[in-house]
C-alpha cells in the first residue's frame, strides 16, 4: 500500500531525470569581495546571531551541506559534525543508563520543541541543524548533560508559490521521496506542506526461512505562518511519522571458545565472521512499529520598544510495538531453536511543554532573555520475554509441564514526571570589545516510576508457563523521587577586531534523576539514580581569515561530570546480599580535548569544510565493570566477576577528522559540480570491559557525489555513493543468550548501520 501510494509521485518526478541535487556552496559570493562569506547566523543563546559572534561551541549543518552528504536521519550527523561520535553522543558523552525513566544526555530540539523520549529520526524540509556541544539545556527546555541538536525546519514563504520535490534511489532497494508546497495566503499568511517517504531493505538474510526484511517510514510536516502586523506573529506546526520494520538486523559476527549451538549455524550454512550477514532464525519473524505525532503553537509578539514575548506550546506523542501473530517482537538467540524470543517493548509516550520567554533587543549595553519552562511527561512500556532456554532447562520445562512448553517473563513499567523552570542569560558589553556572560536556571523536576512484573495468569492467558527461575528476575517497584538544581553559566569574551573573537566560560549542567525500573536489588537505596550533574570549561577563538574568505574556530574544553549515569556494580551489604550489576552513579567521569572547525571558498567555485577533533573520555579511578564474555570463557575473569574498566569511554575515539568539498563550473547552461568527503575516526572500545572482539580498529569512510544542475538551482541530477571503498566496519555485542547455550563459549552478533556496505544511487531534485 505504501509503494502503490507513493507511486504517482515517482512517475510525476521520473520525466526530471535529466535534473540534480541542490548542492550549494558552503560559502557564498559577494558583490565587494567575490569569495567573501556571507554571514552565517545560529539561534544558540535563543536569538538570532552571527556564528562570529557567539560564545559556544556550534556546529552549523545547513540544508545544502545535508543534502551533500546525502544525510536523511538525525543518526547520520556523525558524518558532518566531528564533535558526534559513533554512539550519537558529544565529545564521548551519550546516555549510560537505559532505565525507561533516563533522560537524554543529549537532547534534541525541533523548531524550538524538546523532544524528551519521543525523539524524531528522519531529516525532511531542514533549513538547518545546529550541533551546540557541553552542557546546554539552561536555555533549550530541559537541562542536557552533554549538548543540543537544535533541528530548524523551513517556515512558510509568503513571498511565493513553490513547489520542491526529489527523489534518490539506490541500491539495497532504497527509496527516499520528498515533496514540498509553499502556498501564499494573500499578503499576511502562508502554508508550506512537507511530505516524505523512505524505504530500504536489510541486508541480513534469513537463511531459515529464506527471508529479507525491510524498514519503511512515511510521514509529513504542515506549517501555518500568519503576520498580521509587524509585531505579531503566529507558527503553527504540525507534523507526523509511521514507521515500520521487520526481519532481522543482526547476525553472528564471532565465536569464542565452543558452544555448543555453532554446530546449529554451521548446519544452516553459516559461519561466524565480520562479512556475515546471514542468519538462521527460527519461527518469530520481527515486526516492530511507531506511530509519533507532533503539534505546536508559538507567538512572537514584538514589543514598542522592540522587547520580544515568545509562547511556545506543544504537545507530542509516540506509539510503539510488535504487531505478529504470536505477540513476540523478536529472535533473541538467532538460531533454529526456540532458546528466547523478545517481544521489543511497546507502549506510549506523551509529552507537553509550555515556554514563555522575554527577550531584549541586539545591539544594548545589556542583552538578555529570561522565561519559565513547564513539562509534564507520561510513559508506558511492556515487553515478554520468552522461550525454551536451551538444553539446561528445557528438559525441565518437559517434565513439570508438558512436552514443548514455552516459559516467559515480562514486565509493565509506567513513567510519569514533571517539572519547571525559571532561566535568564545576560550578555553584558562592558566596553566595545569586552563583554561579560552570566546566567542561570531553577528547576524543579518529580518524577514517579511503577513498574510490575507479570503475574501466572497473564502468562498463561498468553499460552506461557510460568517458570519462576525465568520469570522472577523482574522487580516490582514503586518510587518516587523529586528534586530541584540550580545550574548556571558564566564567561568572559573579547572582541578584538570585527573578525576575531575569543571567549572562556564556565558552566555546570543538570541531568534529572532516575528510577532503576528493571534492576533486581534488594537495597531501596539503589533503586533510585541520582542527578548528573556536568561542569564544562572552554576557552574559544572564532576568526574569519583570509579577507573574510574562511571561517575558523578552535575550542579547549574539560568537562567533568559526577554521578555519570551508567551501569555500576553493586557490591554485597546488609540490606543487598547478591552483589551484581546495575543502573546506577559512577563517580565521575572526564572529558577534554580540542575541538577545530573551518569551512569556506577557497576561489571562485571551489568551496571546502573541515573539522577535527580530540577527545580524551575516562571513566573514574577505579572503575569497577563486569567481566566481559571473553574474559569469562578465557578464565581470565577475576574473582568475583568483576574486572578494571578499560582505560577510555566506551565508543569515543581519540581523533575524529572529517574532510569534505566542492568544485562547481559553468559549461554553457549547466553547472557541473563534484563533491567529495572523508571521515577517518581511530579505533575505540565498544564495552567499558576488556575485551578484543569488541574492539573496533581505525576506520576511514570515503563518500562522493557527481552531477549537473542549472545555475539558478532550479533542477539538477546527480550520482551518489558512500563507504566508496567497502570498508567493512560492523558494530559487535556479546550475545544476549550465551548464558544458555550449554557449551562453555560465547558468540558476538552485529547490528546493521549505514556505514556497514558501500551504498549508492541517483538523486534528482526540482524546484518551481
Amino acid at each position: 500500500m505504501l509503494k502503490r501510494t507513493w507511486g504517482a509521485l515517482r512517475a510525476s518526478l521520473l520525466p526530471a531525470c535529466s535534473l540534480s541535487v541542490l548542492a550549494f556552496p558552503a560559502a557564498a559570493q559577494t558583490t565587494d569581495n567575490v569569495n567573501a562569506l556571507e554571514e552565517v547566523v545560529v539561534t544558540a543563546q535563543k536569538r538570532t546571531e552571527s556564528i562570529q559572534d557567539v560564545p559556544v561551541t556550534v556546529t552549523l549543518v545547513n540544508s545544502e551541506f545535508l543534502a551533500q552528504k546525502n544525510i536523511t536521519a538525525v543518526d547520520e550527523l556523525s558524518r558532518a559534525v566531528p564533535s558526534i561520535s559513533s554512539n550519537n553522543g558529544i565529545r564521548g558523552v551519550a546516555t549510560g543508563g537505559f532505565t525507561v525513566s533516563s533522560e537524554q544526555a543529549v537532547a534534541t530540539v525541533l523548531d524550538g520543541v524538546v523532544m524528551g523520549r519521543t525523539n524524531i529520526n528522519n531529516l525532511f524540509d531542514v533549513q538547518r541543524v545546529e550541533v551546540l556541544s557541553g552542557p546546554q539545556g539552561m536555555l533549550f527546555g530541559k537541562n542536557a548533560s552533554a549538548g543540543v541538536i537544535n533541528i530548524v525546519t523551513n517556515a512558510p514563504d509568503l513571498s511565493q508559490f513553490e513547489l520542491i520535490g526529489s527523489v534518490d534511489f539506490g541500491n539495497f532497494e532504497r527509496e527516499r521521496e520528498r515533496l514540498t508546497v509553499n502556498a501564499p495566503i494573500g499578503s499576511t499568511a502562508a502554508l508550506r506542506l512537507s511530505l516524505q517517504n523512505n524505504s530500504q531493505a536489510s541486508p541480513v538474510r534469513n537463511l531459515l526461512t529464506n527471508t529479507t526484511g525491510e524498514s519503511e517510514s512515511y510521514g509529513g510536516r504542515l506549517r501555518f505562518l500568519w503576520e498580521p502586523s509587524d509585531s505579531l506573529s503566529l507558527n503553527l506546526i504540525g507534523d507526523w511519522e509511521e514507521s515500520r520494520s521487520n526481519g532481522e538486523s543482526t547476525y553472528t559476527h564471532s565465536v569464542v571458545g565452543t558452544p555448543a549451538l555453532a554446530n546449529m549455524l554451521a548446519a544452516c550454512g553459516i559461519v561466524a565472521s565480520p562479512r556475515n550477514r546471514s542468519v538462521c532464525s527460527e519461527g518469530v519473524y520481527t515486526n516492530n512499529s511507531e506511530h509519533r505525532y507532533g503539534a505546536s503553537a508559538q507567538v512572537d509578539y514584538t514589543l514598542p520598544n522592540d522587547y520580544v514575548i515568545t509562547s511556545i506550546t506543544a504537545q507530542r506523542e509516540v506509539t510503539y510495538g510488535p504487531s505478529n501473530f504470536n505477540g513476540l517482537g523478536g529472535d533473541t538467540d538467532l538460531l533454529p531453536i526456540n532458546i528466547l524470543s523478545t517481544n521489543m517493548p511497546s507502549g506510549e509516550d506523551k509529552n507537553f511543554s509550555q515556554e514563555i520567554r522575554f527577550t531584549s533587543p541586539a545591539g544594548q549595553t545589556v542583552e538578555f532573555v529570561t522565561g519559565l519552562f513547564y513539562y509534564d511527561n507520561t510513559t508506558e512500556a511492556d515487553s515478554i520475554q520468552a522461550g525454551r532456554l536451551g538444553p539446561t532447562f528445557a528438559p525441565l520445562l518437559d517434565l513439570f509441564f508438558y512436552p514443548g512448553a514455552v516459559t516467559a517473563r515480562g514486565y509493565n513499567i509506567n513513567v510519569d514526571s514533571d517539572g519547571w523552570a525559571a532561566f535568564g542569560q545576560a550578555t553584558i558589553h562592558v566596553t566595545d570589545k569586552w563583554s561579560l556572560i552570566a546566567g542561570g536556571r531553577y528547576t524543579e523536576e518529580a518524577l514517579s516510576a511503577v513498574s510490575r512484573r507479570a503475574d501466572a495468569a497473564e502468562l498463561a492467558s498468553r499460552g506461557f508457563v510460568f517458570f519462576p527461575a525465568f520469570s522472577g528476575t523482574f522487580p516490582n517497584v514503586d518510587q518516587e523521587v523529586d528534586t530541584d538544581n540550580f545550574s548556571w553559566r558564566a564567561g568572559v569574551q573579547y572582541d578584538w577586531t570585527p573578525d576575531v573573537m575569543t571567549f572562556a566560560t564556565v558552566a555546570r549542567g543538570y541531568k534529572g534523576p532516575a528510577v532503576n525500573d528493571l534492576a533486581a536489588v534488594s537495597d531501596p537505596s539503589l533503586v533510585i539514580i541520582d542527578e548528573e550533574i556536568p561542569t564544562n570549561y572552554e576557552v574559544g577563538v572564532r576568526a574569519n581569515i583570509f579577507d573574510r574568505r574562511i571561517f575558523a574556530s578552535a575550542t579547549v574544553f574539560h568537562t567533568k561530570i559526577e554521578d555519570f549515569q551508567t551501569q555500576v556494580y553493586v557490591p554485597s551489604s546488609p540490606s543487598n546480599p547478591t552483589p551484581g550489576f546495575a543502573n546506577g552513579n559512577a563517580p565521575e567521569i572526564t572529558t577534554q580535548g580540542v575541538d577545530i572547525q573551518m569551512f569556506g571558498e577557497l576561489m571562485d567555485g571551489l568551496t571546502f569544510n573541515t573539522g577535527v577533533i580530540y577527545t580524551d573520555a575516562q571513566y573514574g579511578d577505579d572503575f569497577i565493570v563486569a567481566c566481559s564474555s571473553y574474559q569469562t570463557v578465557t578464565n581470565t575473569c577475576p574473582a568475583g566477576g568483576t574486572t578494571p574498566s578499560v582505560d577510555n569511554l566506551a565508543n569515543v575515539s581519540d581523533w575524529r577528522v572529517l574532510v569534505g568539498g566542492e568544485y562547481a563550473r559553468q559549461v554553457g547552461s549547466f553547472e557541473l559540480f563534484v563533491q567529495t568527503d572523508l571521515v577517518y575516526e581511530t579505533g575505540f572500545s565498544m564495552s567499558a570491559s576488556p575485551d578484543p572482539f569488541l574492539v573496533m580498529p581505525d576506520r576511514t569512510l570515503v563518500g562522493a557525489r557527481l552531477g549537473v544542475r542549472s545555475p539558478d538551482g532550479r533542477w539538477g541530477v546527480s550520482l551518489w555513493g558512500r563507504n566508496l571503498f567497502d570498508n567493512y566496519y560492523p558494530t559487535r555485542s556479546p550475545d544476549p543468550v550465551g548464558g544458555f547455550n550449554g557449551g562453555g563459549g560465547r558468540s558476538y552478533i552485529s547490528t546493521q548501520t549505514s556505514n556497514l556496505y558501500r551504498t549508492y544511487g541517483v538523486a534528482v531534485e526540482f524546484r518551481l
